[in-house]
Protein backbone atom coordinates (compact mmCIF):
# COMPACT_ATOMS: atom_id res chain seq x y z
CA UNK A 1 0.00 0.00 0.00
CA UNK A 2 1.20 3.51 -0.80
CA UNK A 3 3.35 5.11 1.97
CA UNK A 4 1.22 8.27 2.04
CA UNK A 5 -1.88 6.15 2.34
CA UNK A 6 -0.38 4.29 5.28
CA UNK A 7 0.32 7.61 6.98
CA UNK A 8 -3.28 8.60 6.49
CA UNK A 9 -4.62 5.21 7.56
CA UNK A 10 -2.86 5.70 10.87
CA UNK A 11 -5.16 8.59 11.72
CA UNK A 12 -8.11 6.22 11.60
CA UNK A 13 -6.91 4.62 14.82
CA UNK A 14 -4.62 7.42 15.94
CA UNK A 15 -7.45 9.06 17.88
CA UNK A 16 -6.94 6.28 20.41
CA UNK A 17 -4.03 8.24 21.65
CA UNK A 18 -5.69 10.83 24.06
CA UNK A 19 -25.22 -8.04 -11.04
CA UNK A 20 -24.93 -7.65 -15.05
CA UNK A 21 -24.00 -4.77 -17.33
CA UNK A 22 -25.79 -2.29 -15.11
CA UNK A 23 -23.70 -3.00 -12.00
CA UNK A 24 -20.03 -3.72 -11.40
CA UNK A 25 -18.60 -5.28 -8.23
CA UNK A 26 -15.14 -4.13 -7.14
CA UNK A 27 -13.12 -6.73 -5.24
CA UNK A 28 -9.70 -6.32 -3.67
CA UNK A 29 -7.24 -8.53 -5.51
CA UNK A 30 -9.92 -9.81 -7.91
CA UNK A 31 -8.44 -11.20 -11.09
CA UNK A 32 -9.54 -9.48 -14.28
CA UNK A 33 -8.32 -9.82 -17.86
CA UNK A 34 -5.92 -7.08 -18.89
CA UNK A 35 -7.93 -4.12 -20.22
CA UNK A 36 -7.97 -3.64 -23.96
CA UNK A 37 -7.54 -0.48 -26.00
CA UNK A 38 -11.15 0.62 -25.53
CA UNK A 39 -13.63 1.12 -22.72
CA UNK A 40 -14.61 -2.12 -21.00
CA UNK A 41 -18.34 -1.69 -20.44
CA UNK A 42 -18.52 -4.93 -18.48
CA UNK A 43 -15.85 -3.91 -15.95
CA UNK A 44 -15.28 -0.13 -15.92
CA UNK A 45 -13.39 -0.41 -12.61
CA UNK A 46 -10.40 -1.89 -14.45
CA UNK A 47 -9.74 1.57 -15.88
CA UNK A 48 -8.59 2.71 -12.43
CA UNK A 49 -5.87 0.07 -12.55
CA UNK A 50 -4.23 1.55 -15.66
CA UNK A 51 -0.66 2.74 -15.17
CA UNK A 52 0.40 6.21 -16.27
CA UNK A 53 2.33 4.70 -19.18
CA UNK A 54 -0.75 2.78 -20.36
CA UNK A 55 -2.87 5.93 -20.18
CA UNK A 56 -0.25 7.79 -22.25
CA UNK A 57 -0.19 4.95 -24.77
CA UNK A 58 -3.95 5.25 -25.21
CA UNK A 59 -4.48 9.01 -25.15
CA UNK A 60 -1.01 10.52 -25.63
CA UNK A 61 0.89 12.88 -23.34
CA UNK A 62 -1.22 14.15 -20.44
CA UNK A 63 -1.24 16.17 -17.23
CA UNK A 64 -3.04 14.97 -14.11
CA UNK A 65 -3.75 16.29 -10.61
CA UNK A 66 -5.09 14.55 -7.51
CA UNK A 67 -5.98 15.55 -3.96
CA UNK A 68 -7.05 13.62 -0.88
CA UNK A 69 -8.33 14.84 2.48
CA UNK A 70 -8.43 12.40 5.41
CA UNK A 71 -10.30 13.25 8.61
CA UNK A 72 -10.64 11.10 11.71
CA UNK A 73 -12.81 12.12 14.67
CA UNK A 74 -13.91 10.53 17.90
CA UNK A 75 -17.48 10.98 19.11
CA UNK A 76 -18.25 12.25 22.59
CA UNK A 77 -17.60 15.24 24.80
CA UNK A 78 -13.81 14.85 24.58
CA UNK A 79 -13.87 14.48 20.79
CA UNK A 80 -10.53 14.46 19.00
CA UNK A 81 -10.05 15.32 15.34
CA UNK A 82 -7.11 14.67 13.02
CA UNK A 83 -6.85 15.98 9.45
CA UNK A 84 -4.31 15.02 6.77
CA UNK A 85 -4.19 16.33 3.18
CA UNK A 86 -2.32 15.13 0.11
CA UNK A 87 -1.63 17.03 -3.14
CA UNK A 88 -0.30 15.23 -6.23
CA UNK A 89 0.58 16.23 -9.78
CA UNK A 90 1.88 14.33 -12.82
CA UNK A 91 3.04 15.31 -16.29
CA UNK A 92 3.46 12.18 -18.40
CA UNK A 93 4.79 12.25 -21.95
CA UNK A 94 4.07 9.66 -24.61
CA UNK A 95 7.86 9.22 -24.94
CA UNK A 96 8.03 7.81 -21.39
CA UNK A 97 9.50 10.89 -19.69
CA UNK A 98 7.57 12.25 -16.72
CA UNK A 99 7.56 14.65 -13.80
CA UNK A 100 5.66 13.88 -10.59
CA UNK A 101 5.29 15.72 -7.30
CA UNK A 102 3.58 14.85 -4.02
CA UNK A 103 3.03 16.78 -0.81
CA UNK A 104 1.56 15.50 2.46
CA UNK A 105 0.40 17.88 5.21
CA UNK A 106 -0.13 15.96 8.47
CA UNK A 107 -2.02 18.86 10.00
CA UNK A 108 0.58 19.63 12.66
CA UNK A 109 0.82 23.33 11.91
CA UNK A 110 3.10 25.58 9.81
CA UNK A 111 6.20 23.87 8.48
CA UNK A 112 4.94 20.32 8.94
CA UNK A 113 4.10 19.67 5.27
CA UNK A 114 6.58 17.54 3.34
CA UNK A 115 6.95 17.23 -0.42
CA UNK A 116 8.94 15.32 -3.01
CA UNK A 117 9.48 15.89 -6.73
CA UNK A 118 10.89 13.41 -9.25
CA UNK A 119 11.83 13.96 -12.90
CA UNK A 120 12.63 11.15 -15.31
CA UNK A 121 14.02 12.61 -18.53
CA UNK A 122 16.02 10.96 -21.33
CA UNK A 123 16.64 7.85 -19.27
CA UNK A 124 17.88 9.68 -16.16
CA UNK A 125 16.25 10.17 -12.76
CA UNK A 126 16.44 13.36 -10.73
CA UNK A 127 14.79 13.76 -7.33
CA UNK A 128 14.49 16.22 -4.49
CA UNK A 129 12.74 16.66 -1.19
CA UNK A 130 11.22 20.11 -1.53
CA UNK A 131 12.57 22.75 -1.25
CA UNK A 132 16.05 21.16 -1.51
CA UNK A 133 17.79 21.18 -4.92
CA UNK A 134 17.52 18.28 -7.36
CA UNK A 135 20.08 15.51 -7.25
CA UNK A 136 20.91 13.05 -9.99
CA UNK A 137 20.06 9.40 -9.26
CA UNK A 138 22.21 7.53 -11.82
CA UNK A 139 21.62 4.05 -10.37
CA UNK A 140 17.83 4.29 -10.48
CA UNK A 141 17.26 4.08 -14.26
CA UNK A 142 13.63 4.99 -13.64
CA UNK A 143 12.71 2.02 -11.44
CA UNK A 144 12.08 3.90 -8.19
CA UNK A 145 10.89 6.95 -10.12
CA UNK A 146 8.14 4.88 -11.72
CA UNK A 147 7.20 3.39 -8.35
CA UNK A 148 6.87 6.88 -6.87
CA UNK A 149 4.79 7.97 -9.89
CA UNK A 150 2.37 5.06 -9.55
CA UNK A 151 2.01 5.70 -5.81
CA UNK A 152 0.57 9.10 -6.74
CA UNK A 153 -1.30 8.11 -9.89
CA UNK A 154 -2.86 5.15 -8.05
CA UNK A 155 -4.74 7.29 -5.51
CA UNK A 156 -8.16 6.06 -6.60
CA UNK A 157 -6.97 2.47 -6.85
CA UNK A 158 -5.74 2.60 -3.23
CA UNK A 159 -8.99 4.05 -1.93
CA UNK A 160 -11.03 1.45 -3.81
CA UNK A 161 -8.96 -1.25 -2.12
CA UNK A 162 -9.80 0.23 1.28
CA UNK A 163 -13.52 0.24 0.47
CA UNK A 164 -13.33 -3.39 -0.58
CA UNK A 165 -15.78 -5.55 -2.53
CA UNK A 166 -18.85 -3.69 -1.24
CA UNK A 167 -18.06 -0.72 -3.48
CA UNK A 168 -20.07 -0.69 -6.69
CA UNK A 169 -20.24 1.25 -9.96
CA UNK A 170 -23.48 1.92 -11.79
CA UNK A 171 -23.90 3.58 -15.21
CA UNK A 172 -25.00 7.21 -15.00
CA UNK A 173 -25.28 8.38 -18.61
CA UNK A 174 -22.85 10.44 -20.66
CA UNK A 175 -20.89 13.65 -20.11
CA UNK A 176 -18.09 15.78 -21.53
CA UNK A 177 -14.56 16.28 -20.15
CA UNK A 178 -11.66 18.06 -21.86
CA UNK A 179 -13.79 18.25 -24.97
CA UNK A 180 -14.14 14.47 -25.17
CA UNK A 181 -17.25 12.34 -24.84
CA UNK A 182 -17.28 10.41 -21.59
CA UNK A 183 -19.28 7.68 -19.89
CA UNK A 184 -20.34 8.47 -16.33
CA UNK A 185 -20.52 5.90 -13.53
CA UNK A 186 -21.72 6.44 -9.97
CA UNK A 187 -20.15 4.92 -6.88
CA UNK A 188 -22.31 3.37 -4.18
CA UNK A 189 -21.86 1.04 -1.22
CA UNK A 190 -23.57 -2.29 -0.84
CA UNK A 191 -25.58 -2.70 2.40
CA UNK A 192 -23.60 -5.90 3.01
CA UNK A 193 -20.43 -3.90 3.75
CA UNK A 194 -20.87 -3.97 7.53
CA UNK A 195 -21.37 -7.75 7.61
CA UNK A 196 -18.23 -8.74 5.71
CA UNK A 197 -15.67 -10.66 7.82
CA UNK A 198 -12.53 -8.85 8.99
CA UNK A 199 -9.22 -9.41 7.25
CA UNK A 200 -7.17 -12.23 8.75
CA UNK A 201 -3.64 -11.69 10.02
CA UNK A 202 -1.23 -13.18 7.42
CA UNK A 203 0.40 -16.39 8.62
CA UNK A 204 3.98 -16.03 9.75
CA UNK A 205 3.83 -12.24 10.21
CA UNK A 206 5.10 -11.34 13.69
CA UNK A 207 3.13 -9.01 15.90
CA UNK A 208 4.37 -5.43 15.48
CA UNK A 209 6.29 -4.12 18.48
CA UNK A 210 5.30 -0.45 18.19
CA UNK A 211 1.83 0.98 18.95
CA UNK A 212 1.58 2.97 15.69
CA UNK A 213 2.00 -0.12 13.51
CA UNK A 214 -0.49 -2.05 15.65
CA UNK A 215 -3.04 0.73 15.16
CA UNK A 216 -2.49 0.74 11.39
CA UNK A 217 -2.96 -3.01 11.16
CA UNK A 218 -6.00 -2.86 13.42
CA UNK A 219 -7.59 -0.31 11.09
CA UNK A 220 -6.81 -2.30 7.94
CA UNK A 221 -8.04 -5.57 9.44
CA UNK A 222 -11.11 -4.21 11.20
CA UNK A 223 -12.23 -1.31 9.00
CA UNK A 224 -15.92 -1.17 8.14
CA UNK A 225 -16.97 1.06 5.22
CA UNK A 226 -20.20 2.81 6.17
CA UNK A 227 -20.77 5.11 3.17
CA UNK A 228 -19.41 5.84 -0.30
CA UNK A 229 -20.56 8.13 -3.08
CA UNK A 230 -19.04 9.84 -6.09
CA UNK A 231 -18.60 9.52 -9.83
CA UNK A 232 -16.16 8.23 -12.42
CA UNK A 233 -15.86 9.64 -15.96
CA UNK A 234 -14.22 7.37 -18.54
CA UNK A 235 -13.25 8.42 -22.03
CA UNK A 236 -15.84 6.83 -24.32
CA UNK A 237 -13.22 5.75 -26.89
CA UNK A 238 -10.10 4.73 -24.95
CA UNK A 239 -11.54 3.94 -21.51
CA UNK A 240 -9.04 6.28 -19.84
CA UNK A 241 -10.23 7.79 -16.52
CA UNK A 242 -10.81 11.48 -17.17
CA UNK A 243 -12.14 12.37 -13.73
CA UNK A 244 -12.89 10.57 -10.47
CA UNK A 245 -14.47 11.82 -7.29
CA UNK A 246 -15.04 9.54 -4.32
CA UNK A 247 -16.10 10.26 -0.75
CA UNK A 248 -16.01 7.36 1.72
CA UNK A 249 -16.37 6.89 5.47
CA UNK A 250 -15.14 4.10 7.77
CA UNK A 251 -15.47 2.91 11.33
CA UNK A 252 -13.63 -0.01 12.92
CA UNK A 253 -14.89 -3.04 14.77
CA UNK A 254 -12.61 -2.30 17.71
CA UNK A 255 -13.40 1.44 17.92
CA UNK A 256 -16.91 2.16 16.74
CA UNK A 257 -16.77 5.72 18.08
CA UNK A 258 -13.95 6.69 15.69
CA UNK A 259 -15.07 7.71 12.20
CA UNK A 260 -12.63 8.24 9.33
CA UNK A 261 -13.73 10.08 6.19
CA UNK A 262 -11.83 10.34 2.90
CA UNK A 263 -12.45 12.86 0.10
CA UNK A 264 -10.70 12.08 -3.19
CA UNK A 265 -10.66 14.21 -6.33
CA UNK A 266 -8.47 13.47 -9.36
CA UNK A 267 -8.65 14.40 -13.04
CA UNK A 268 -6.76 14.81 -16.29
CA UNK A 269 -6.21 18.53 -16.88
CA UNK A 270 -4.61 18.49 -20.35
CA UNK A 271 -3.47 16.07 -23.03
CA UNK A 272 -1.74 15.96 -26.40
CA UNK A 273 -0.07 19.10 -27.73
CA UNK A 274 -1.17 21.09 -24.67
CA UNK A 275 1.36 19.20 -22.51
CA UNK A 276 4.78 20.85 -22.20
CA UNK A 277 8.00 18.94 -22.76
CA UNK A 278 10.18 17.69 -19.91
CA UNK A 279 13.90 18.38 -19.50
CA UNK A 280 16.50 17.52 -16.91
CA UNK A 281 16.55 20.15 -14.14
CA UNK A 282 19.25 22.77 -14.48
CA UNK A 283 21.89 22.81 -11.79
CA UNK A 284 21.10 19.33 -10.47
CA UNK A 285 23.68 18.22 -7.91
CA UNK A 286 25.58 14.95 -8.29
CA UNK A 287 24.47 11.88 -6.38
CA UNK A 288 25.78 11.87 -2.80
CA UNK A 289 26.40 8.25 -1.86
CA UNK A 290 27.52 8.84 1.71
CA UNK A 291 26.90 11.61 4.21
CA UNK A 292 29.57 14.21 4.89
CA UNK A 293 31.72 13.35 7.90
CA UNK A 294 35.29 12.72 9.04
CA UNK A 295 36.11 10.86 5.82
CA UNK A 296 35.07 13.86 3.76
CA UNK A 297 37.26 16.16 5.84
CA UNK A 298 40.24 13.81 5.45
CA UNK A 299 39.74 13.71 1.69
CA UNK A 300 39.65 17.51 1.51
CA UNK A 301 42.92 17.70 3.48
CA UNK A 302 44.57 15.05 1.33
CA UNK A 303 44.98 12.72 4.30
CA UNK A 304 42.96 9.75 3.12
CA UNK A 305 44.95 6.51 3.30
CA UNK A 306 45.88 4.57 0.17
CA UNK A 307 44.04 1.46 1.29
CA UNK A 308 40.82 3.39 1.56
CA UNK A 309 41.37 4.89 -1.89
CA UNK A 310 41.92 1.47 -3.41
CA UNK A 311 38.87 0.01 -1.71
CA UNK A 312 36.63 2.88 -2.86
CA UNK A 313 38.05 2.68 -6.39
CA UNK A 314 36.86 -0.90 -6.57
CA UNK A 315 33.31 -0.11 -5.52
CA UNK A 316 30.79 -0.21 -8.37
CA UNK A 317 29.35 3.16 -9.31
CA UNK A 318 25.99 1.77 -10.40
CA UNK A 319 23.68 -1.15 -9.80
CA UNK A 320 23.78 -4.07 -12.26
CA UNK A 321 21.52 -3.47 -15.22
CA UNK A 322 18.06 -4.99 -14.83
Amino acid sequence: MRPALLVAVAIGAGCSRGGGDSRSRLAVGEERPAPGETLDLEHPETALGLSAEEVARRIGSFEWTGAVEWTAARAGADAERVRVTEEHGLRQLATGDFEVRAEVDPGLGPGSARGKQVIFAHGQTFARAQPAPFRARPTDRGRDARRFREDSFGLARSLLALCGPALRLEPGGTDQALGREARRYRFSLSPAAATEPPLAQPAGVPAPPDPDTRRRRAFLAGRVPVSAEGELLLDAVTGVPLRVRLSAAFTTRAQGDVRTTVELSAQLTAFGAAVASIAAPEGALPDERKPAGPSTALEAAGLKRRGEEARDAGEPSEEPAE
